[in-house]
């Protein structure tokens, strides 16, 4: 049985992006939360989308109810259009 690429928890994503807003590394804990969130990318024949990227990573990382719409900014703000 294989997992979707995004079966990552919302909130553990959250959390370790926020994390990594302020500077700060969740370590291994957090590998995985990120790689979740930085392997949504979207692009079209001509290369990388970076609006519709950090759209598609802020649609994810909204399913957390608990979080703070300011902190989902930050994150989206920050990390939302980066290509790795």
């Amino acid at each position: 049985v294989s997992t979707p690429a995004f079966a990552a928890d919302p909130c553990e994503v959250v959390l370790c992006m926020a994390g990594k807003v302020l500077g700060q590394s969740g370590g291994s804990e957090c590998s995985s939360a990120e790689k979740s969130f930085f392997n949504i990318v979207k692009k079209n024949k001509h290369g990388f989308l970076p609006s519709h990227t950090a759209d598609a990573r802020k649609a994810l990382i909204s399913q957390c109810k608990e979080a703070d719409p300011a902190t989902l900014a930050s994150i989206i703000s920050k990390f939302g259009r980066v290509k790795l």
